[in-house]
């Protein structure tokens, strides 16, 4: 072997050997560091269960107390062996939350729930996350199968306030465990993953049609009892505390918020969380009571109320429906066709888009019917303003055509722009899909002229929303519930202010913003000439000389109201005109403001 080769085979025997130590070193690493941490934390007992979870307290803004949520003084709750459990349950919640936790070594689904709910570390951090790792590996050694599913089915929250699949089996069905049919079970093992969504008939099918499913594909369920099942479980009446519907439904809204920022209900109990809310407690009343005076020969119609502060964004009262037969859904929360009441928008959006720039008194032909591009467009009510309507003038008689020209003219997708703008989700739920908003539904679908009309459902809490920007002269100031949240010991968890998903942003140019406010102050009025701004308007049902959404909304600069009137569940027909939601607004605004100063805007 010549000397240069000798000398090549060395550098290679280092490289090797380099190599070896390399390998060692990232494998030895991970090895020590979990041994280290293996030895230094403990895992949770999961026989000390009864003593982890904590009272949920929500206030209205005076401080007084809303409802309380969750344990006092033992709670609903109640802590399961696993003698109690039936294999039906077992297997329904191994279905919808770890498949493989009988073999496992604690990775993932059950055992790690348990640590996270025993332990109140939502572990987001790395060193968080691997300390949780190493307590479930740990836990998992350490106790049996069976004693940490029994108090994971002691410890879980599953909505309606219930802690617990005991709990759970008595608040949706009004039984024991031991009387749980498998269809049953798989509802309540689906409620386990998103507790706020457990009145969503939508979600809790599909959550029950997966869970039913896998326990069939792990043998647990057979086909022939799974096709006993076609359809969900019903479930008896929700209750939240003693809270009437109009609140449960404002409770809701709050426990969503929450979740959004990171806290979900299991978070909320951990801290024994205190949740100021937005709610204003004499306000809220009147919007019941308000609410509460629309009479209607068809049962199924309801109606919707939202108030907000634009100065700073909170909803200072909620209405979503009382009757304890129609509890869902949340008609303030769910869409309907906003027809007259969107033309601001479209205003909005021809202002800042224009050339030359649309002002309130640019004529428009406002005759009715007529053909915009290739569709005969006719205005609501079949009135018209004629061939020389000025923009006031249209906004004033909501005539239909101006605006659905306008969109036309400035194109439709300049409209979805400033709705969003505004504030108006881009997402909405129609038929119990969602989807994106303001267009037609289906794939690769896009904004077209109806938008201009109205035609594209949008929830009371969208409009209000969208008008409380104009209300702040164009700044958009997320709508919220919650103004901040302390653990049990006083230490601030959440607040509003500080958080960048409610800063405000100046949406419009205040001055259009003012030009949208004096297109509007035509509308209905108040009591006292209080200045105001406002919008009514009706939807036609198909080609009928009926209704079906009727809608008023409008403000002062102190504050804004939508409400909308239609029927609860399905697009149809009805016999109310816009003066139903009309005197239910002026009820509340008028009652509302009667001791506050009139402003002019």
């Amino acid at each position: 072997m010549n000397e240069e080769a000798a000398h090549s085979d060395i550098n290679w025997r280092r490289v090797r050997r380099f190599g070896y130590v390399v390998a060692a070193v990232v494998v030895a690493i991970p090895l020590i560091a979990f041994g280290i941490t293996y030895a230094v934390v403990s895992a949770p007992d999961p026989k000390s269960v009864s003593d982890m979870q904590q009272t949920v307290t929500l206030f209205y803004t005076d401080g007084s107390v809303m409802t309380t949520i969750g344990p006092s003084g033992g709670g609903n709750r109640t802590v399961v062996q696993i003698a109690q459990v039936p294999p039906v349950v077992r297997h329904a919640v191994e279905a919808a939350e770890d498949e493989g936790f009988e073999t496992n070594i604690g990775l993932g689904g059950i055992t790690t729930q348990f640590v996270r709910l025993a332990t109140g570390d939502d572990a987001r951090s790395l060193p968080d996350q691997w300390t949780q790792l190493v307590r479930s590996i740990k836990l998992g050694r350490q106790q049996s199968k069976d004693d940490i599913l029994a108090a994971y089915l002691s410890l879980v929250y599953m909505g309606r306030g219930a802690y617990g699949i005991q709990a759970a089996a008595q608040q949706y069905f009004g039984k024991k465990l031991d009387q749980l049919d498998a269809s049953e079970a798989a509802f309540l093992a689906g409620c386990i993953d998103q507790p706020a969504k457990d009145e969503d008939a939508t979600w809790t099918k599909q959550q029950w049609t997966h869970v039913l499913d896998r326990m069939v594909a792990n043998d647990w369920l057979g086909q022939d009892e799974r096709a006993k099942y076609p359809t969900p479980p019903k479930t008896i009446a929700p209750v939240t505390g003693s809270l009437p519907p109009a609140q449960s439904f404002i409770v809701r809204q709050v426990l969503a918020e929450a979740k959004q920022q990171g806290l979900d209900e299991d978070a909320l109990r951990h801290e024994g969380a205190q949740i100021y809310t937005t709610i204003d407690r004499k306000a809220q009343t009147l919007a019941e009571q308000a609410a509460g005076s629309l009479r209607s020969a068809d049962p199924d119609v309801g109606d919707a109320l939202v108030a907000i502060n634009p100065a700073t964004g909170a909803i200072i009262s909620w209405f979503g429906g009382d009757n304890p037969e129609q509890a869902m859904p949340d008609t303030a929360d769910t869409a309907a066709q906003p027809g007259p009441t969107f033309q601001p928008l479209v205003l909005a959006a021809a202002i800042r888009t224009s050339n030359p720039q649309v002002t309130l008194a640019t004529p428009y032909n406002g005759t009715s019917p007529q053909t915009i591009g290739g569709v005969v467009i006719k205005n609501f009510g079949g009135t018209d303003c004629g061939p020389q309507c000025t923009v006031a003038d249209a906004m004033k008689n909501s005539n239909n055509p101006v605006f659905y020209k306008m969109t036309d003219d400035i194109g439709p997708a300049n409209v979805v722009k400033a709705a969003f703008d505004a504030g108006v989700a881009t997402t909405q739920t129609i038929g119990g899909k969602t989807g994106p908003a303001l267009v037609s539904p289906g794939p690769n679908s896009s904004p077209t002229d109806a938008v201009g009309s109205g035609a594209y459902p949008v929830r009371p809490r969208d409009v209000a929303q969208a008008y409380a920007t104009f209300a702040a002269n164009g700044k958009y100031t997320p709508a919220h519930f919650i103004n901040n949240i302390a653990s049990a010991g006083g230490r601030t968890v959440f607040d509003s202010r500080a958080a960048d998903s409610f800063k405000p942003k100046q949406a419009f140019d205040p001055a259009q913003a003012q030009l949208i406010t004096q297109s509007l102050l035509t509308g209905p009025g108040l009591d006292g000439g209080r200045p105001v701004a406002s919008k009514a308007g009706v939807t036609e049902f198909l080609d009928t000389p009926n209704n079906s959404d009727a809608w008023t909304v409008g403000y002062t600069p102190q504050v804004v109201t939508a409400v909308w009137v239609g029927h609860r569940k399905d697009l149809a027909s009805m016999q109310e005109s816009v003066a139903v939601p009309t005197g239910i607004w002026q009820q509340y605004m008028n009652s509302y403001l009667r001791d506050k100063p009139a402003t002019q805007f």
